[in-house]
């Protein structure tokens, strides 16, 4: 194990299987959190824009990871409920109701079947362009567009901070500045404290991802942290090319964990904890990391930093984007490609 743990340490095997070098992406990520809150905070808000009773976020994929994030938060910070939708209908809406349709490319068909269904509700297009920006201006509807040279579930940042500072100025939450800032400047020193020159021994993203290889991943949270473990599940799959799975606590507790906990199945476990998670939550991570240790699972229980939810659900996000990349590293799978679903995305162009 140590000798592979080492193997992270070696610059080669970076040039070697990331040649589009995926972790300047991963590093960048402060930076356009920061970029994406300065934006949002002075995008100019159109006249038919006002507070929503409910917002519904319309997307897919990496272009719904920042939607995901807000209503999380919304569920324990805000009176006004936020909705992911991640089909071609959304539910009935009306004038009260502020759809963000939001596509990274701007093709997405789920996304733009959404936003055509929705005329009747206030609406807001989040995209770098493509067909969502031209509709949206042909139809007189504001868009905040963005430039990010990455593919889309890097592009956290923006999905995050543009979203929550545009709803902050909409009476949705109340977001001080200071929050989202303490947040960006804490995204900067674990940046650096997880990226590939620092050390492995001192790593904590290298060390999950040596012990996540060639195992399927199960990672579990409790309370609001699901939507990091949900991150986590999808950035091992899109750049490891591994399978993984997120649950969450307590429900995880009533129902999965018999099976893992009886038949010790070949999973690599990791427990997500913080201090801000209900007593009673941070009691189940302990209790449940003993019963899969016992039944035959390794289980990494990591507790994540953070002093406010936004803060620990950024890092908490931020580590899995790190752990997924040195795991795909271990693994020799370049993390930027995603060929197969590509491949599905092209098929169902020409159905």
């Amino acid at each position: 194990m140590t000798a592979t743990l080492a193997r992270l340490d070696d610059p080669a095997l970076l040039g070697r299987v990331d040649p589009s070098g995926f972790h300047l992406l991963l590093r960048a990520l402060p930076s356009s959190a920061a970029e994406a809150w300065r934006r949002g905070s002075e995008w100019p808000l159109p006249s038919s824009m006002h507070a929503p009773r409910r917002v519904l976020f319309a997307g897919v994929g990496g272009s719904a990871i920042g939607g995901d994030v807000v209503a999380t938060l919304a569920g324990v910070a805000s009176e006004v409920p936020v909705q992911v939708v991640r089909q071609y209908e959304p539910p009935p809406v009306d004038g009260g109701t502020l759809v963000i349709a939001s596509s990274f490319s701007g093709n997405t068909e789920e996304t733009l079947a959404a936003y055509e269904a929705s005329s009747g509700a206030m609406r807001l297009a989040l995209t770098t362009g493509g067909e969502l920006a031209r509709r949206a201006a042909r139809d007189g509807v504001p868009a905040f567009t963005y430039a990010w040279d990455g593919p889309p579930r890097t592009g956290l940042g923006y999905g995050v901070f543009a979203t929550l500072a545009v709803l902050s100025r909409l009476g949705v939450f109340h977001l001080p500045a200071h929050e989202a800032e303490d947040t960006i400047e804490a995204l900067g020193r674990y940046t650096a404290a997880w990226a590939p020159e620092s050390p492995a021994v001192e790593n904590v993203a290298k060390r999950i991802g040596r012990a996540l290889f060639d195992r399927a991943a199960l990672v579990i949270a409790p309370g609001a942290l699901e939507v990091a473990a949900r991150r986590w599940a999808g950035e091992i799959a899109e750049n490891a090319k591994q399978w993984a799975f997120a649950a969450g606590l307590p429900e995880f507790d009533h129902n999965l964990l018999e099976a893992a906990g009886t038949t010790g199945a070949p999973l690599g476990v990791v427990l997500l904890d913080s201090a801000l998670a209900h007593p009673r939550n941070r009691l189940r991570v302990r209790e449940t990391a003993r019963l899969l240790r016992e039944a035959g699972s390794p289980v990494e229980v990591v507790e994540l930093p953070g002093r406010t939810m936004l803060e620990t659900i950024m890092l908490g996000c931020a580590l899995g984007s790190w752990s997924s990349y040195y795991l795909a590293l271990l693994r020799g799978a370049d993390p930027y490609p995603i060929p197969v679903m590509d491949g599905l995305k092209a098929r169902l162009s020409e159905g």
